[in-house]
C-alpha cells in the first residue's frame, strides 16, 4: 500500500517539473522581456484635443493627447506575445490572427521572410531580423542594405514564381488594396504563409510589432522596439503638453488635390506632435475642393514628396493658395512620404520632427527641413 502511493507521489512530482519547466520562463519572463506600453484611443476621445495638463504621470492610466497608455499584457496583443513565447518553450509552431481575420500557422518562427509592403522591412530590421529577409519589392530601397536583395516585382503584383523559387516561409502584405487580393489569394494556394496587417495608427502599429516578434520566434525583440517607440512619443507628449495645437493640412498629391484623413498614420503623426488634423473625414485618403482647402484655411501646410507626389509644387509658385494662412506666415513643409506616410518605426521620427516644426520653442534647435518655409 505504502510503495503503491509512494510510486503515485514520484510520478506527480516529476509530472509537475515538467510542467513547470516550459511554462515558468514564459509566466514569469524577465526584464528585457517587459511588456512594451501600447497606445489605446479612450472610447469618446477620437478628434478630442490634448488635456489641459498634458503630463504623462507614471501609472498605466497615463493620457496624452486623446489616448491611453497601457501594457501589452492588458490589449489584444498580450495573447498573441504570451502564445508566442508558450510556443517556442514547448516547441509548438507559432499561430497569429491577422488583421484580415486569418489565421496565421507556422512549423516554426519564420526564417525566410518577403515582405510585400516596405514597413515590414523596417520594422524587421529595426528589430535586428534583416537577415532573415530573402526578397524586396521594386520600390523598395530603405534601410539601403535591402537593395542588394533580389527583387520580386511590385507591391500588388509581385512575380509568384519569383516569389515561390525563393522559398519563402512567410509573405508580409499591407491590407486594404484590393488589387494586392489576388496575389494573396494565389500565394495562399501555393501553401505559402501569408500574413496580411494594417496600421492606421500607432496603436495598430505596436499590435503589428508584436505579432512579428510572434512569428519570428522574437517576441523579446518585438517588446524592446515597441517599448522604445513608446518612450520616444512620451517625450514629445511631455514636451508639447501645454502648447496650442495648430490647424495642418497634409498633402498627398497635387495637383487632382488629395489630403491625409483621419484613419491615417498622418494624422497620428499631426495629433502626437501637437497639432490638429484640419480633415476631419474618417477615412485615410480625402478629396477636398481648393475651395474647401481655403475655407479650411491651416496654420501650417505640409506637402508629402515620394511616388504618390513625385514633383511638389512649392505653395509660393500656386497663386490661388496665396489666401491661406499657412502660405502667408510661410509655415508649409516638404517632407519624404515614406517617413510620413507608411507606419513603420520612422513614423516616430516623423513625429519628432514635425513636433519641433510646430513648436520649435520647446525642443533644442535642429537643422532645418528641406524645402520648409522660414518660420
Amino acid at each position: 500500500m505504502i510503495s503503491g502511493l509512494h510510486k503515485i507521489i514520484c510520478c506527480l512530482t516529476v509530472a509537475a517539473a515538467f510542467v513547470f519547466s516550459v511554462y515558468a520562463p514564459a509566466v514569469a519572463g524577465s526584464p528585457a522581456e517587459t511588456p512594451p506600453l501600447l497606445l489605446q484611443q479612450n472610447a469618446g476621445s477620437a478628434g478630442a484635443p490634448a488635456s489641459s495638463s498634458g503630463r504623462v504621470p507614471a501609472a498605466d492610466s497615463r493620457k496624452t493627447h486623446g489616448y491611453k497608455l497601457q501594457t501589452v499584457a492588458d490589449s489584444a496583443s498580450a495573447r498573441h506575445s504570451l502564445h508566442g513565447r508558450h510556443a517556442l518553450h514547448a516547441g509548438l509552431p507559432v499561430t497569429i490572427t491577422d488583421d484580415t481575420g486569418h489565421t496565421v500557422q507556422l512549423q516554426a518562427p519564420a526564417q525566410r521572410i518577403i515582405a510585400l509592403y516596405g514597413a515590414f522591412n523596417e520594422i524587421l530590421t529595426e528589430m535586428g531580423l534583416q537577415d532573415r529577409l530573402v526578397a524586396r519589392t521594386n520600390a523598395d530601397n530603405w534601410p539601403p542594405a535591402i537593395t542588394a536583395l533580389p527583387a520580386i516585382g511590385t507591391h500588388m503584383r509581385p512575380n509568384l514564381e519569383l516569389v515561390a523559387g525563393l522559398a519563402p516561409d512567410l509573405v508580409l502584405q499591407m491590407s486594404g488594396r484590393k488589387e494586392a487580393q489576388q496575389a494573396v489569394a494565389e500565394l495562399r494556394a501555393m501553401n505559402i504563409p501569408v500574413a496580411e496587417f494594417h496600421a492606421g495608427s500607432f496603436e495598430q502599429l505596436f499590435s503589428v510589432i508584436t505579432r512579428l516578434g510572434v512569428l519570428t520566434g522574437t517576441p523579446q525583440k518585438a517588446a524592446h522596439l515597441n517599448g522604445n517607440l513608446q518612450q520616444r512619443l512620451e517625450a514629445v507628449q511631455t514636451a508639447v503638453a501645454d502648447q496650442p495645437q495648430p490647424t495642418v493640412f497634409f498633402e498627398v498629391r497635387y495637383p487632382n488635390l488629395l489630403g491625409a484623413g483621419q484613419a491615417s498614420i498622418v494624422n497620428d503623426i499631426i495629433r502626437f506632435a501637437g497639432g490638429t488634423n484640419c480633415l476631419q473625414a474618417d477615412k485615410k485618403l480625402d478629396r477636398p475642393s481648393e475651395e474647401e482647402l481655403l475655407r479650411l484655411n491651416p496654420d501650417v501646410y505640409i506637402v508629402q514628396h515620394g511616388p504618390m507626389n513625385k514633383v511638389p509644387v512649392p505653395l509660393t509658385d500656386r497663386p490661388h493658395y496665396r489666401p491661406l494662412r499657412a502660405v502667408q506666415a510661410n509655415r508649409w513643409m516638404i517632407v519624404e512620404e515614406a517617413q510620413f506616410s507608411r507606419p513603420g518605426p520612422r513614423a516616430v521620427t516623423a513625429v519628432e520632427e514635425l513636433a519641433r516644426y510646430l513648436h520649435p520653442s520647446r525642443f533644442a534647435p535642429a537643422p532645418a527641413v528641406t524645402g520648409q518655409g522660414d518660420s
